[in-house]
């Protein structure tokens, strides 16, 4: 038999532990979706720095390569930016920076650094010996 003062005082510890609940979820989610769209950055900027590495080098070879590294990334790869201006005559340098992904409120994500993604690859160029 339940007294009359503790009445509701499950439903009231239900909710708070389904929230904590939820957000420790959105935290996971967060984690898994960053770390699968940084890899995916870092594999699309290796590859396109590979690909001009081992051609002429040209504006075409660049302009190619980074068609190439878009199509990889889909839709995402419309917010990631691409710079080649570290890129010597012996090596490539490709920096790829793009928005990271949120799942949580913007006052959670701010302060722990999860603004965006910022992948350097460099790569020496193939040269015929």
């Amino acid at each position: 038999m339940r007294r009359a003062d503790e009445a509701g005082a499950g439903v009231f510890g239900t909710i708070i532990g389904a929230g904590v609940f939820v957000l420790l979820l959105l935290f996971a989610v967060q984690v898994l979706v960053g770390l699968y769209t940084s890899s995916v950055i870092n594999a699309a900027t290796y590859d396109a720095a590979k690909s001009v590495a081992g051609s002429d080098g040209g504006e075409a070879a660049v302009t190619n390569a980074e068609a190439n590294a878009h199509s990889q990334l889909g839709g995402y790869g419309k917010r990631v930016t691409f710079d080649w201006s570290g890129s010597t005559r012996d090596i490539v340098r490709l920096v790829a920076t793009g928005p990271r992904l949120s799942f949580l409120p913007a006052a959670l994500t701010g302060p722990v650094g999860l603004g965006e993604i910022r992948r350097e690859v460099t790569v020496r160029r193939e040269k015929v010996r």
